[in-house]
């Protein structure tokens, strides 16, 4: 009988590795699989195994170590990564929250816009916490502020002349 082709396989192979990097019970399936290709063939190494399941031979070892330290294949599982955590409290956001929707000037610092440098001075002032201008900034969009620029004025602006210049006006069209 003639062996079945798959068709464009890169693709396949492609949307696999993606449902597994995307599943949390996938990846432990995955990582089950793994384990257990390794135990049942005894010819196969963590290199052959790797590229089987495009992991690295260090993944397929680490996973084969877990097995074995914890004896249970739970262990297999992510673990939930917290990542570093917050300079501000929960508490202290949602106070920032309120105290931006305020001009600066009520909360006694010196400009007429809220911007990432005031921000900065104004939680070194207030909570005793360091926080670069950036970080100010990124801040503001994690809180669901927009930044806004005012739009300059000209002063004593000729409004003929503005009229003028601009490319969609009604009197520079019938040019």
């Amino acid at each position: 009988m003639k062996r079945l082709e798959i068709t464009n396989q890169e693709g396949i192979k492609a949307k696999i590795q993606g449902y597994f990097s995307g599943n949390e019970e996938a990846k432990f399936i995955h990582r089950l699989h793994g384990v257990l290709l390794f135990m049942e063939k005894s010819d196969e190494s963590c290199d052959s195994i790797g590229a089987l399941f495009g992991n690295s031979p260090r993944t397929v070892s680490n996973w084969v170590k877990r097995v074995n330290e914890t004896g249970d294949i739970e262990s297999l599982r992510s673990k939930k990564q917290t990542g570093r955590p917050s300079r501000l409290s929960e508490e202290q956001r949602l106070e920032l929250k309120a105290v931006i929707q305020d001009p600066p000037e009520k909360h006694g610092v010196a400009t007429n816009i809220w911007d990432g440098k005031s921000l900065s001075y104004y939680i070194k002032k207030r909570y005793n916490v360091v926080m670069k201008t950036r970080t100010c900034q990124r801040l503001f969009h994690q809180l669901g502020f927009t930044l806004k620029r005012a739009r300059p004025v000209v002063a004593r602006a000729n409004e003929e002349k503005k009229v003028e210049s601009k490319k969609t006006s009604r009197e520079n069209k019938e040019r």
